[in-house]
């Protein structure tokens, strides 16, 4: 069940990140952030008051929580600029390469790490050089991509570390303290860069709330998964997400890369798969 979990978190995230998207480039990412992270509490506040799930009595675990999800923080700011300002085809798939952070955190843990999963990390690797290069000597269009790097890093270690706190707090608990960190960081954002208030249609509204949706329903089903499977392999599924991303944003947006790049995007996505195998 761990492997249907984290198929369905892919194409959750898959999707949500290529609406919010859209969002984010008319409305800014700063003001998609707040909207969504409402939109998202307002889910899995329904979701909570659906299950009942008993909250752990203040101490130790909650600041282990918040910690944790300080990292969670951090890759949902990159990668709201990221896909803001950057080409969804080459930021997504290094966005994705969170998998490879985590498969080399669980080795340096003790865990056992095999061939595939070695071979998968370094085409990961291969594949974002590839990508952030464009053909022949030309160098490709950069922005988003420092940003994406960050979100790998930051999910990588979120990843790794989150089982904890699920096992502590359950599956739902850990999705509503991310909202809210997120949800506060992006109103600090705003009120210090002081960014108008934009208008919003009932188009942005749906692609936000759809968004918020589908990345509640991708947390769920993640957080399930790993309390049923092996994390690294249910990340390392999960991660899956940037191929719906990259064929939506070719389909919809015709975003167009280099024979090389894509190469490259393509590298990074068999390594993700790789990382996925037992």
């Amino acid at each position: 069940m761990g492997i249907i979990y984290g198929l369905i978190a892919a194409l959750g995230w898959g999707t949500g990140d290529f609406l919010i998207t859209r969002a984010s480039r008319q409305i800014g990412w700063q003001w998609t952030i707040v909207c969504s992270q409402l939109c998202g509490i307002v889910a899995i506040g329904l979701v909570l008051g659906i299950r009942h799930d008993p909250l752990p009595p203040l101490g130790l675990a909650w600041l282990v929580a918040i910690a944790v999800n300080l990292l969670n923080l951090t890759g949902t700011l990159l990668l709201y600029r990221a896909f803001a300002i950057g080409t969804l085809a080459i930021v997504s798939p290094i966005s994705a390469s969170f998998a490879a952070v985590t498969a080399v955190l669980a080795f340096l843990d003790g865990e056992q790490i095999g061939l595939l999963t070695l071979a998968g990390t370094g085409l990961v690797i291969v594949g974002v050089m590839t990508v952030s290069r464009g053909p022949g000597k030309v160098r490709a269009d950069l922005r988003g991509v420092p940003e994406a790097i960050g979100v790998a890093l930051s999910f990588g270690f979120f990843f790794w570390l989150v089982g904890d706190v699920t096992a502590t707090f359950g599956i739902a608990w850990p999705v509503l303290i991310g909202r809210v960190l997120t949800l506060l960081a992006g109103i600090v954002i705003i009120l210090i860069a002081r960014h108008p208030i934009p208008r919003l249609s009932g188009r942005h509204l749906r692609l936000i709330i759809a968004a918020s949706a589908l990345d509640t329903v991708a947390f769920l089903s993640f957080n399930t998964g790993i309390a049923t499977a092996y994390v690294s392999v249910v990340t390392a599924l999960a991660s899956i997400f940037s191929a719906v991303t990259v064929v939506l944003a070719w389909l919809i947006l015709r975003e167009r890369l280099a024979h090389s790049q894509w190469v490259g995007v393509a590298g990074i996505l068999v390594g993700v798969l790789l990382v996925s195998l037992p």
